[in-house]
This record gives C-alpha cells, structure tokens and sequence, in this order.
C-alpha cells in the first residue's frame, strides 16, 4: 500500500505540476463557527455551477445538494406513480449520495442540534435570489425584494452577494465572527492571526 500510495502521489504531482506530501494543499477544511458561516458556505457550495456559468438554473445544477432537494420536494408526492414509471436507462440519473443530506428545521441553537439551522423554504428564497444575481448573463443584478433570511441576519444584500461570489477566498480555514475565529486560532494552537475580518464584520453586522 504504501508503494501504490508513493506512486499515485508521484503522478498526480507530475500531472498538477507541485511537490510535496498528496493530499498536502490538495484538499482543505472550512471550521463554520456559526449560522451566517454555515448559510454562506452552503450557499457558494450550492451555486458553484451557476457562478461557473455551466448551468443556468437550480434544477440544472448537476451533483449539488439544492438540485437533490429541490428533486425530493418535486417527487415527494409521486412516489407510487415514479415507481411505476422508471426509465429503463439510469444513466442520466444524479448520483445517490452515500450519507442522507442533514435535514432542515429551523432551529437555532446549534449547541444542541445537527440539523440546519433553517427553513428550508426560506433557504430556497434566498438560494433562487443569490443565484439570479451572481448569473454570468446577469451580473449585477439584484432583485429588489431582500429575502427573509437576510432580514433576520441583518446583512447587507452586497455583502450578501460578494459572499456568494468570493467566499472561499475571504477566509482561510475558519469563517464565523471575528472574534470567535481568534479565539478558535488560539484554541487549536494555529496562531493568532486571522484572515477575513472586513469579510467577517460585514457578515456579522453589529445591532
């Protein structure tokens, strides 16, 4: 094992043209200290093909978790009759996913909870708001109607927007509040500075 695991490592740094240890700045983990870091990286998870400019809707974003539910909501209530109807070629068919995707149900105390801290219906108004305005063929356009979810956050819908677009490079490692990111640093022994405090403070708007 360790000699195959030796040489997959050499090709695949000849291939990406890098150095080092194979899963060394290859594959990277986001800490979500909070409901506004976890609701920003769903949402620049899900959107990711809309932004590419590879799909145009929700429906049409291929191995997301928006398009898996959005398909559950559509078939929940034709069960019986899809059963009855399955195509005989699967191949177009989203990939199943190995884990059922974490539930929606609106609560709020994370501490206590592993579902999502969220209606999903407000989640998909504000996920179909995002998309319509982060479209390649409709950049800069915003929706006047702010969806209710940004209202009960207090954040701006630029803010909101640039968040979408840019949220894996606003932070490095860590998103949440300010000073919930310095203190998860010095918690984990990573040192004291942090990366994304404009980005933080406008996501986390004082009252």
């Amino acid at each position: 094992m360790r000699c195959l695991n030796e040489e997959i490592a050499r090709r695949a740094n000849r291939e990406d043209g890098c150095k080092g240890a194979f899963w060394e700045g290859r594959f990277k983990s986001q800490a979500l200290l909070d409901e506004q870091a976890l609701l920003a990286c769903m949402m620049y998870v899900d959107l990711n093909p809309i932004r590419a400019g590879i799909a145009n809707t929700l429906q049409a974003s291929d191995y997301t978790s928006i398009q898996e539910r959005i398909t559950e909501l559509s078939t929940s209530d034709k069960n019986t009759k899809a059963h009855d109807d399955k195509s005989a070629s699967t191949s177009s068919e989203p990939l199943k996913p190995l884990k059922p995707l974490a539930q929606f149900d609106g609560a709020t105390h994370l501490a206590t909870q592993s579902s999502i801290p969220f209606h999903f219906c407000d989640y998909l108004q504000l996920i179909d708001w995002t998309g319509r305005a982060i479209r390649p063929d409709k950049k800069g356009f915003i929706d006047s109607s702010q969806p209710k979810l940004l209202n009960k956050l207090g954040i701006a819908p630029d803010v909101w927007i640039t968040s979408a677009k840019e949220f894996r490079r606003q932070y490095s490692g860590i998103s949440g509040r300010w000073d919930a990111m310095c203190a998860f640093k010095q918690q984990h022994n990573c040192g004291q500075w942090c990366k994304g405090k404009a980005c933080s403070n406008a996501l986390h708007p004082s009252p």
